[in-house]
């Protein structure tokens, strides 16, 4: 049927689109796996931080001794960091095996990619019957293929403004298709700060009948374990994380937050590619998401000069710019392969900025001699992560 793993990739790749409806896909679930979903899983929605909320998890239940196996997107560099079993992605051979033993029913199905994603990832977690099971939402909550599943817990980090043509032109819209994940009887555990987002929420949570918490904006005693050098949207995930494993039962000492945090890690999220002079690489892809990285920015002790910025056409590209000028750095937009890119050239014109090539910008990083930051979107984040691999790869050999 295919002729290898990168066909197999390509032709997933392909199949955009909207997916099928919650009915549908329920009845899928329950035909191919018998179940509805995982007693012990939480579920992640929201605009920015679900994939570091995630990772928060792993990190903090490995401090437990307790496995899990996670499903998240976008990924960076291989498709198959969607799936990962202790926060390691699964290898190509496991990855191509669930997809094999599935492909005659995402071809008669007509399933998305997001769905076949879904559909490997039950799999996935069926056979390794990990403790815990972290699934991330891939747009919105209410029509999301993961909220085709029951979930006991589910975390909804801060609304912002990303995917309007699909999820609304307001905040408040927006936080009506993220709370499609709360179902009766749920635990819900939210970082909104928002009063009308946190108003849909309070809301849909007393119509479930579902308790709903809302995290406090600081960390008791922060100083006995965090790290400084973590950016600080990373603390509302965090408390995000430890919220909805205390809600489940859980108590952490401070060593085990201490081991949590020294563990942490998630690939190009204000991730140090260099340390002097200073390169930093950070997937703010939306407004929200830029706020919070010039906010970290401006409390570092860092003073960034160049910034290397690229975004994709649905995205709010003149307020993440305005906002990146207040960090009083050189900005320059990046022309990088993609179907969504924006109109950079307009963008260039209307705010006399100059605009480069990816494999330009890809050859000065290395003899860039200021402090330097690049952002705007994950897959030009990823796009950077391989190229720059690719660079150094040659120079070893």
């Amino acid at each position: 049927m295919f002729s290898d793993r990168s066909e197999k990739i390509r032709f997933m790749e392909a199949q955009r689109g909207l997916n099928h409806p919650q009915p549908v896909l329920q009845e899928w679930i329950q035909k191919d796996f018998g179940v509805s979903g995982f007693p012990r899983s939480i579920h992640v929605a929201g605009t920015n931080g679900k994939g570091s909320t995630i990772t928060w998890l792993e990190v903090l239940l490995k401090a437990k001794g307790l496995s899990t196996g996670s499903f998240t997107s976008p990924h960076l560099l291989e498709h198959r960091e969607r799936l990962r079993i202790n926060g390691t992605p699964i290898s190509n051979d496991q990855w191509e095996s669930l997809f094999d033993e599935s492909a005659e029913r995402f071809i008669e199905r007509q399933m998305t990619m997001f769905e076949m994603d879904l559909f490997m990832a039950c799999s996935l977690f069926q056979n390794e019957q990990p403790d815990w099971v972290l699934m991330e939402t891939g747009m919105g909550g209410e029509r999301d293929a993961t909220t085709a599943l029951d979930y006991p817990v589910a975390i909804v980090t801060q609304t912002g403004m990303d995917h309007m043509a699909f999820l609304g032109s307001t905040k408040e819209e927006i936080a009506c298709s993220k709370a499609g994940v709360i179902k009766p009887s749920m635990q819900i555990i939210t970082a909104e700060r928002n009063p009308a987002c946190l108003a849909v929420y309070k809301e849909r949570a007393a119509r479930q009948n579902a308790r709903l918490t809302v995290i406090p904006e600081e960390i008791d005693h922060e100083e006995d374990f965090w790290n400084p050098a973590l950016p600080a949207y990373q603390k509302d995930n965090f408390l995000c994380a430890k919220t909805a494993l205390e809600q489940a039962g859980f108590s952490f000492s401070v060593d085990e937050l201490r081991q949590a945090v020294q563990d942490f890690f998630w690939p190009a999220r204000f991730q140090i590619l260099r340390a002097d002079p200073l390169l930093l690489l950070d997937g703010a892809h939306n407004g929200e998401g830029i706020d919070a990285l010039c906010r970290s920015l401006k409390q570092s002790p860092w003073q960034i000069e160049q910034i290397y910025f690229s975004v994709l056409a649905d995205k709010q590209a003149d307020r993440m710019i305005d906002q990146l000028r207040s960090l009083g750095a050189r900005l320059t937009l990046v022309a990088f392969e993609s179907y969504r890119l924006g109109d950079l050239e307009k963008l260039a014109a209307r705010h006399h900025l100059e605009q480069i090539d990816f494999e330009t910008m890809i050859k000065q990083l290395p003899s860039e001699q200021e402090n330097t930051l690049i952002c705007g979107s994950l897959y030009f984040a990823g796009d950077v992560l391989k190229a720059l691999k690719a660079m150094h790869g040659k120079e070893s050999r």
